[in-house]
């Protein structure tokens, strides 16, 4: 870092240091418990944004404009500099993540004084306009300041217009945490910001625009595979056994709908392996062998193209790429072991295994239940999760008669063959 560089930062943190007293005695400082419920909510929301199309923007302003407008500048800027820290900031050298800290605080001091000096609460709409804009371009400036004396000045015209398209968003969201806190108190705001968090974090509309992406992808998947019936009645098999299973391992339910539908897509990669492969009738050779494995991450990789949330693209994606992952730590891709397989591929793992071994295929016939049931016992703690067999047998034997089917050759739990192993 260069000496002028650290000297600016340095400066600011003293100007931030000596700005604390004279607000506070320009401003009341009054102590209230609902300040400290403030700084939770502040701490809460600091890793998080929000997007807007293609845009992103923060909703530290909106949760401080109520601080800043009934509780004064003073208040505010405290409350910005120990409330507004990311996780990441942890790990920032001293002088960087004061000059951080001392930045939000000046910026959230000179957006309190710039609102009560416009007329505050009587001018609210140009007073709250004129806070929010100060807001933004005290932060941006003393940011670049600190970038362009290190010589990094690209960028600037951008990050500018990044901000002020913020500001709109943020005018109209802190007007909102104002009126909820002014006819609510401090519970309108908490209550403001927890559906702020729920329609941000897909838990509302984001989970039904999901489910509908999933849906309609599930819906053309229906329509490739209408040509092979066995591969169909495969999928709506795992994903039936799948959600069967979810709901007697303590799999969290708000996910088990999410959890049947991704469950279609385990396989999704084999869209790309050819039907010479997948329809053989014998044994692979190595290289059909090595071309079968790659289908978790071609499914993987088909995927990523998907807009989903973070969220459920992580559920759908363990799905497709770990379900072939062994509990011993045989399996492929990755060789994972254990619990590191995430358990919602455990889970698909274990209702795709049973239904291979007893669903119907032109090359086979299937197996008995007990059969079956055998097969499983035979590979747990192996193959699959222990704990996860115990509970899908216990699922079987209350929910089938054990009911004698045509034998099959006994090829791996419902793994395809493998010219070395036998089966995979």
């Amino acid at each position: 870092m260069k000496p002028v560089q650290k000297a600016y930062l340095g400066a600011v943190v003293v100007l931030f240091l000596a700005a604390i007293p004279a607000f506070a005695h320009a401003f009341d400082l009054t102590y209230d418990l609902r300040v400290l419920i403030f700084l939770i909510l502040l701490l809460l929301n600091s890793n998080h944004q929000v997007r807007v199309g293609r845009d992103i923007f923060s909703i530290n302003f909106p949760l401080l404009f109520p601080i800043l407008a009934f509780y004064g500048p003073a208040w505010g800027m405290i409350l910005a500099a120990l409330g507004l820290v990311a996780k990441d900031e942890l790990a920032d050298p001293k002088i960087i993540f004061l000059f951080n800290r001392a930045s939000m605080g000046l910026a959230a001091g000179a957006s309190g004084a710039v609102f009560l000096w416009l007329g505050g609460v009587d001018s609210l709409v140009s007073a709250l306009l004129a806070a929010a804009i100060t807001y933004s371009a005290v932060n941006l400036g003393l940011f670049w300041g600190a970038k362009l004396l290190a010589g990094q000045n690209e960028g600037a015209f951008s990050s500018i217009w990044e901000s002020v398209k913020t500001i709109l968003p943020s005018f109209a969201l802190a007007a909102l945490f104002y009126y909820a806190y002014e006819f609510l108190d401090v519970f309108g705001v908490i209550g403001g910001y927890y559906v702020f968090v729920t329609i941000r974090s897909g838990a509302l509309f984001g989970h039904l625009e999901t489910n509908y992406r999933i849906s309609l992808i599930k819906s053309i998947l229906r329509a490739v595979y209408a040509k092979d019936q066995d591969l169909m009645q495969h999928l709506e098999n795992v994903a039936h056994y799948s959600k069967k299973l979810a709901k007697r391992c303590g799999y969290p339910r708000w996910k088990l709908q999410l959890l049947d539908e991704a469950s279609y897509f385990h396989d999704i990669g084999k869209l790309e392996i050819s039907d010479l492969i997948l329809k053989k009738p014998g044994r692979l050779t190595n290289d059909e062998y090595d071309e079968m494995k790659s289908h978790p991450e071609k499914g993987m990789r088909f995927l990523q193209e998907i807009p989903l949330p973070d969220t459920h693209r992580e559920l759908v994606q363990n799905i497709a790429l770990y379900h072939h992952e062994r509990f011993d730590g045989g399996g492929y891709p990755h060789g994972l072991r254990g619990e590191e397989i995430p358990l919602e591929a455990r889970i698909v793992a274990v209702a795709d295994t049973w239904e291979a071994m007893t669903g119907t295929r032109n090359y086979r016939e299937p197996m008995t239940t007990s059969e079956a049931i055998a097969e499983l016992r035979r590979i747990k703690g192996t193959q699959l999760d222990p704990s996860l067999v115990d509970i899908f047998i216990d699922i079987v034997e209350k929910d089938y008669s054990l009911q004698s089917h045509p034998a099959r050759p006994r090829v791996a739990a419902g793994m395809e063959e493998n010219p070395k192993k036998g089966v995979y």
